[in-house]
């Protein structure tokens, strides 16, 4: 029997166990219940099984890249499974819950603004070696966790580091002109760079809590009782019901406007791949329960023309009208009229500055298929105001 032990705030919560035959066991050593390592898992004395890895600590594992990079380099320690990827992983991992008791002291060779500056091209491939098992991080992008320096702040925090390769050529830019228009928006994200060079795509860690610690995190992979294998399967009507089932009262109004506002820009900017993990909350407590930032944003027809949403909406896989999200809006978000229209009007702004942007952009000099992206996020930005200019009222 294979044990990991599991620790909230550095304090024993309970312990992880693989079976022989492959079943997960995660038991509780505690009886207090606010010492819950996940929303759908309160403290009880019954055992929570699984015949995989429970999807809270699945959503640890990586994914594509990271995953192909760790296997190579470290598939002679035995990757047999995911309990031994999550062991070999446990170390290094962060958050409010962790595998390891001790506390991490970060110390930062680069600071954010060496990644953002930095002409070496193997800047990239040094800080994956240096940081791949510390990057629990799901997706098939290239991409790692790093401790950098920020100079402002002169403090140490993670930052997510994102590149591309020649099947997605400018990734970094796609996903910088498009999280910058939820941005524009008024869509709560996380704070976020793009690099000189256009290499670099980098994200601040966003569930760091302001009085220190770690907020938790899910997403909805977890909050559904999913794998990661089927971060593709069901619809957005049913993730905005885990939205109200999940996030507090209290949270609630400002949280289904969010999301209704990133799923309006989904459509405008065709992205493709908002699937279940690529939504999360984030929680201090039972009763302190929030949808996270959105991230994850780019276009995905720029690369895949005829891609289609990652879930159903309103019945159907392909990206609908501004009608459709309107009715979307009212029945499955419970906005009310004024709150609709003020969210669209805000949807609206992000795309004006999209619209713009790109058109600067394009002035430029570049390669061919950066001119192609752009071109084609420009005419998708212009579609999505004129198709929400001939909208009725």
């Amino acid at each position: 029997m294979k044990r990991l032990p599991v620790f909230i705030a550095t304090q024993p919560a309970g312990e992880l166990l693989q079976e022989s035959d492959g079943e997960c066991v995660f038991n509780y050593h505690t009886p207090l219940p606010d010492a819950f390592v996940s929303l759908t898992m309160p403290v009880r004395a019954k055992s929570y099984a699984h015949a995989r890895l429970l999807p809270l600590f699945e959503m640890h594992l990586p994914e594509g890249y990271l995953l192909s990079v760790i296997k190579k380099h470290f598939g002679k320690l035995g990757i047999a499974d995911d309990f031994a990827l999550l062991s070999l992983l446990a170390p290094s991992l962060k958050g409010r819950v962790t595998l390891n008791e001790q506390a991490h002291a970060d110390t930062a060779e680069l600071a954010l603004a060496d990644v953002l500056h930095n002409t070496s091209p193997d800047l990239f491939e040094a800080l994956v070696q240096r940081f791949a098992l510390h990057s629990p991080l799901s997706g098939v992008q290239p991409k790692v966790l790093a401790p950098l320096l920020d100079k402002a702040t002169l403090r140490v925090e993670d930052f997510v580091v994102k590149s591309w390769g020649p099947d997605y050529p400018h990734l970094a830019l796609n996903e910088w002109l498009c999280m910058r228009c939820l941005l524009e928006a008024q869509v709560e994200v996380p704070e976020f760079y793009l690099s000189e060079d256009e290499r670099f795509f980098v994200m601040r860690r966003f569930d760091l809590h302001p009085h220190g610690g770690y907020w938790g995190f899910a997403d909805f992979c977890v909050l559904q009782a999913k794998s990661r294998d089927e971060k593709y399967t069901g619809s957005y009507e049913q993730l905005a019901k885990s939205i109200v089932q999940f996030v507090s009262p209290a949270h609630r109004q400002p949280a289904m406007t969010q999301f209704f506002k990133a799923l309006l820009l989904n459509q405008w900017l065709q992205n493709g791949d908002a699937h279940l993990k690529n939504f999360g909350v984030l929680y201090s407590s039972l009763s302190d329960v929030r949808l996270a930032p959105i991230y994850d944003v780019v276009c995905t027809t720029a690369y895949i023309r005829r891609d289609m949403q990652a879930l159903t909406l309103r019945g159907t896989k392909r990206f609908v009208s501004p009608a459709q999200m309107r009715r979307f809006g009212i029945e499955a978000c419970g906005l009310t009229p004024r709150q609709l229209e003020r969210a669209m009007y805000e949807c609206v702004q992000g795309l004006a500055w999209l619209v713009s942007a790109t058109a600067d952009l394009l002035d430029g000099s570049g390669e061919a298929s950066r001119t192609a992206m752009l071109a084609h996020i420009n005419r998708l930005a212009q579609r999505g105001l004129e198709a929400h200019a001939q909208m009725p009222g």
